[in-house]
This record gives structure tokens, sequence and C-alpha cells, in this order.
């Protein structure tokens, strides 16, 4: 005798580009949204039956529909309007999960002047939204992807044995790490109801100074850091997770051939790339 234990379904990577046109100025919004739905799908799956399924036309049609109606509303609203139609409009459904993530273009200067209808692909930095919620229970997850950082001096020399300690003035004849890496971070809001733009500016400024301003041991040492500054600064943050892949900078051996290398220059390794995580929550 079987029986289903579990099941969902979903759309994913449903990308679109809306353009708004306000007279001479244009301004684009790329977004990505994938879907996971759950709900009574036995019968699909034992009899064939499809009433209790949302046809991904129709999960498609939905999406542009609100897209054209909410599209220039925050990322977070944006989701929680989609999940809230979805249940709405599918009542078997018992959790929708909806993911977004927003691709930035940049308004391209010509002759020093931002042009109104002319745009530069951004970086790869991106901003991230997941919505999750049963009709009564909502969560609401915010982030940015893909944050290219890169510090040159100010953390720990490397130590390459048990001895190898600076004397008291600090110094070292070892050379100062170089630090470059993805940063990419996550916060769960408390409330569904917050001014989503307003936190995620402040967040993401205060990742951006804690890496200028912070002197560390570790990358460890260094991502708690941000994200205390982060708690510290956003009451409405229950908890944030930040997860950093740093490329392998290594510095080149050029005393082998002779040569001194007193500007630092440095070779990137393709593998391994470390990876660093951390979550960190308020204290209940």
């Amino acid at each position: 005798m079987t029986r289903i234990a579990a099941s969902s379904r979903g759309e994913a990577r449903l990308r679109l580009l809306r353009l708004v046109r306000r007279g001479d100025r244009h301004d684009p919004r790329e977004l990505t949204i994938s879907f996971r739905l759950e709900g009574d799908f036995e019968p699909a799956f034992i009899e064939g039956r499809s009433d209790a399924l949302l046809p991904g036309e129709a999960l498609k049609n939905l999406v542009y529909r609100i897209t054209r109606e909410q599209g220039t509303r925050e990322l977070e609203a944006l989701g929680l309007a989609l999940a809230n139609e979805v249940l709405e409009r599918q009542r078997s459904l018992t959790r929708v999960r909806v993911e977004l993530a927003e691709q930035p273009w940049l308004r391209l200067e010509a002759a020093g002047k931002a042009q109104a209808q002319a745009f530069l692909s951004g970086s790869s930095e991106q901003r991230v939204a997941f919505v999750t919620t049963n009709g009564t229970q909502t969560s609401v997850v915010a982030g940015v992807e893909g944050l290219m950082l890169m510090g040159s001096a100010g953390f720990a020399p490397v130590r390459r044995s048990p001895t190898d300690i600076p004397d008291d003035s600090g110094a070292s004849d070892h050379l100062q790490p170089l630090l470059v890496g993805a940063l990419s971070a996550r916060w769960t809001y408390t409330s569904g109801d917050v001014t989503f733009d307003v936190y995620r500016r402040a967040i993401r400024n205060a990742i951006l100074e804690s890496f200028a301003w912070h002197r560390s041991q570790s990358v460890q040492r260094l991502l708690y850091a941000i994200a205390d500054v982060v708690l510290a600064t956003c009451e409405e943050i229950a908890d944030v997770t930040l997860t950093f892949h740093e490329r392998p900078y290594r510095p080149a051996d050029l005393f082998s051939v002779g040569t001194e290398n007193p500007d630092e220059l440095f070779l990137i390794a393709d593998e391994p790339i470390a990876t660093v995580q951390v979550t960190v929550e308020r204290n209940a």
C-alpha cells in the first residue's frame, strides 16, 4: 500500500521586462519570478485529474496582469500581491511561495548627461524577495545577491605557522591578504506591513559601511560585525543571513625570477572557493 507523502508544483524563471514611459523618460524593470504551490494534488497523481491544478498559462497571465497593475511597487509588496492573488484564484492551495529577483539597469550617460532612453546593464548585484503564505500566516524574506566587494587592507596577515606571530609593533613581513568575494544577504521581516524600500536601503548601506570601516581578524568576524550592525539599525528585522564566496587571489611569486613585487601583483586561482555563511538573530 502506498500514499503520497508530499507534493508541489509551480512555474520557474518567468522573466519579463516592463518599460514604463513617462513622456521622454523611460524606466525599465527586469524581473524573474518563480512559484511553488502546495495543496491537495493527490487526484492529479493518482487519478490524472487536473481540476485542482492552476494551469501554467493561467499563472503566467496572472503574473502579467498583476505586474502591469502593480509593477512599480516594492519588490516585496509585488510578491505579496502575487501570492495573495494566487491563493484567492485557487482555493485548493494550502501554501504559496513566490520568489522574485530584479536585475538592475543603469541609465547611460553621454556627454556628462544621464540619458532618458538609453541604459547599461548593471552589475552582478540583484535584489531578491521571497514571500510565503497560507492565507493566515505570511513570511517575507528579502535580500541582495552578488554584491562584489574587495578589501585591500585592514585584515590580519596570514599566519603560516603557529609561531608566526607579529611583534609588539604589529609589524609583519607577510603581505596583507587581498579580500575579494561575492556577498549575499537575506533578512526576515517581523511584519509584512513595513516600508520595504526604506529598510532595504538602510541594510545595504549598513553592509557597505561595515565592510569599509571594520578591521577584522577573519571573514567570520567581519560577517558577524555586519549582521550586528544590521540588527541594531533595523528593528523590523528578525534575523539576517550573510554568505561570502571568497575569490582566491594570491600574491604572485616574482622573487623566484629575480623581480620585486612592491605594488603587490596578485594571481587568481579558479578553485577552491571559500564559502562562509552565518545567520544571526535577535535574542528571544
